[in-house]
Formats: C-alpha cells, structure tokens, sequence
C-alpha cells in the first residue's frame, strides 16, 4: 500500500512559506527607505581675474606654490635658507582668474621681482601695475656701492696716517706727499663709486601696484 504525500506537504510546505514571507518583507522594508542623499559638492573659491600691466614686455605673474631648501625639509620648515618656488601663469599685458588662496609676484627675464602680494577674496577684477628694475644694473650698484665704501674706508684711513708720518718723520717726503695724495684721490673714487652704487641700486628696485578691485556682485559672484 503507497502512503500519501501528504504529510510531506505538511511538514515542509509551512516553514518555505514563511522563508517566503521573510525574504519579501525584508524587500519591502528595504523599498520603502528612502535612499541617502549624495554629499553636495564644496563651494568653489571664487577666483578673481588680475589684469596685469608692466613697464617691462616680459613682465609674468608668477604663483607662489612652494619652498625648497639645498639642506632639506628640516631647515625649510623652520624658514631658514629656503627658496621660494615660482609658476608661471601669463605675460603682460595680460588678464586671468586667479586662486586667491596663493600668493603672486610680477617678475622677468633679467628683472628684479616684485615683492610678493595677496588678491583680494572680495573682488571680482584687481588691477595689478607693476615697475621692474634691471637685474644687472642693480647688482652692478652693490657692488660698486661695497668697493665705493672701501675706497672711502681707506682713503680716510691714509689721510688720517698722514700727520703721524709727518711727525714721526717716517718716509722721505716725497713718499709722505703720496700717501696723502692717494688718500684723497681714493677718498674722492670711493665716494663717487659709493654714491653712483647706491644710486643704481635704490633706483633699480621693484614695486607693484595692487588696486582694492571691483566688487564681485551679481552674476559675478556666482562664477
């Protein structure tokens, strides 16, 4: 006699129905969430757009972007010995849009740069006029200023020797007449190479202009 698959039916059809029922309630829990909201981008920094000028026509708007040193991370940290690092960004005359977050200079082949400058956060155009000085020229200055000073140095030093000679009756006097000679005439030199070195090199300098800049308002302020 064949037995019945009912009981079968019974004692596994109860448990796969309630598996069942898990599984699709647990999908329609998970249907209803409401799924999360993707983060929002951070803002972007406005950047204004420096619009440069120069007397010089290789003038370039160079961007901070670091510090090096010949003796290592150690020695930059501490700001000792460290050399800027400098990015080329456009040659005046010229205008872009800049990172405010950085700071900038005017600098040029064979030019002295600029000191370094800010943009103003708040404006929406800064005007940038910058006056370059000779490189060359300014180097030459110090230099003849420090020999101009030692030619000072030592005249003054013979003219003042001189009357110690004199009385201490060192030398012929022909030989005390050049001593003195020679201290006035490299007093003279030293003080014209003196004041022509400084000349040269004050009126070699460098100096930028940065304008307060426009206002970024409107449609400018959401660029």
């Amino acid at each position: 006699m064949t037995r019945s698959p009912a009981p079968f039916r019974r004692s596994v059809l109860p448990p796969a129905v309630a598996f069942a029922a898990i599984v699709l309630g647990a999908s329609a829990a998970r249907a209803d969430e409401t799924p999360p909201e993707a983060p929002k981008p951070a803002a972007e920094t406005p950047k204004p757009e420096v619009v440069l000028s120069a007397d010089a026509r290789d003038a370039t708007l160079e961007r901070r972007v670091g510090t090096i040193s010949p003796l290592g991370p150690a020695i930059a940290e501490t700001g000792l010995l460290g050399v800027a690092q400098w990015e080329r960004i456009c040659v005046a005359p010229c205008g872009v849009r800049v990172d405010p977050r950085f700071l900038y200079r005017v600098a040029g082949d064979g030019a002295v740069p600029t000191s370094s400058f800010a943009v103003p956060r708040s404006a929406d155009r800064v005007d940038v006029d910058a006056k370059l000085g000779s490189s060359p020229w300014r180097v030459g200055g110090a230099v003849a200023a420090g020999l101009g000073a030692l030619g000072v140095l030592a005249g003054g030093a013979a003219l003042a020797i001189s009357p110690v000679l004199a009385s201490e009756e060192v030398g012929s006097e022909t030989f005390r007449t050049a001593v003195v000679a020679g201290g006035a005439g490299t007093l003279a030199l030293g003080a014209i190479a003196l004041g022509a070195g400084l000349y040269a090199f004050l009126a070699n300098d460098s100096s930028v202009r940065v304008g307060s800049g426009i206002p970024r308002t409107g449609a400018a302020a959401s660029r």
